[in-house]
């Protein structure tokens, strides 16, 4: 029997490339975990060094306050984005259509309004995909970015968006206005924070609700407006101030939908 014996610059290269080959296998098996099992989440915030930030209104029931807000933001010359629940958009069809034509983005704000996370996956998409039907009914145009209900989502929620083609969006920046804690509150909570260094910043997305829940928007919206353009900040729609910047946040929410090309599930029929 021949015994092959192994000088000792051969076995440092190979136990070097031993050592290689396993920090490899460790660092995809963390990949594949840190994807599929931990910490995926929505949009926050994007990453810019310019004063842009994007200006978000949830409307999931009432008309109140939908065309006062129109009013005060073609006065002021700022676009935003409406997320709207698809029931909501398939009855007030009429204010849907100014929204678009006015200029401001529509982006989903899912069907029933119940936390996501609460739902299977199935469920999740089918919940999606009704909006996105009647949310298309309506204007014209497929979405590709989704407020979950509640803002509520886990890891479930996040892959489920993501392979439907959208993305999902939370916010960095919360009015609170829900709350109706006042006028000056509302303004103080956008442009300071209702909590330190929660306040507009570079790349923050600002949460309003222009349903009938937030009465104080009306009359809180015309001096954010006038006070962050006092700051020199530019006010965008979501997917504008993501176009524009390089990258998003927090690092966990950089899961991309499936490339255009590919088939999402089909709306349920109605």
């Amino acid at each position: 029997m021949k015994i092959i014996t192994l000088g000792r610059p051969r076995f440092r290269t190979l136990f070097l490339g031993a050592i290689i080959l396993t920090a490899l296998f460790a660092y995809q098996d963390a990949a594949n975990l840190h994807v599929f099992t931990q910490k995926l989440k929505p949009i926050y915030s994007v990453e810019t060094k310019q004063k842009e930030a994007a200006l978000t209104f949830d409307i999931s029931w009432g008309d109140d306050n939908v065309a006062p807000v129109l009013d005060i933001l073609k006065q002021s010359g700022v676009k935003a984005t409406f997320f709207l629940s698809g029931p909501w958009a398939k009855t007030h069809s009429d204010l849907v259509r100014r929204i678009v034509s006015d200029g401001h983005e529509v982006g989903s704000h899912g069907n029933q309004h119940i936390d996501l996370n609460t739902l299977g996956k199935q469920e999740i998409k089918d919940e999606i995909m009704q909006a996105h039907k009647d949310l298309k009914a309506v204007t014209g145009k497929d979405c590709g970015l989704i407020r979950t209900p509640n803002g509520a989502y886990d890891n479930k929620v996040i892959q489920a968006v993501s392979e439907v083609g959208y993305r999902a969006i939370q916010w960095s920046t919360d009015s609170l206005d829900w709350k109706r804690p006042g006028p000056e509150a509302v303004i103080n909570n956008v442009l300071n924070g209702h909590r330190p260094g929660q306040g507009v910043k570079p790349g923050a997305i600002i949460l309003f609700h222009a349903s009938n829940s937030a009465p104080d928007t009306v009359k809180a919206l015309p001096v954010v407006l006038k006070k962050l353009k006092e700051q020199g900040y530019t006010l965008l729609p979501v997917g504008e101030l993501l176009a524009r910047g390089s990258g998003t946040w927090p690092p966990e929410s950089k899961l991309e939908p499936p490339a255009k090309d590919t088939n999402p599930p089909s709306a349920p029929k109605s």
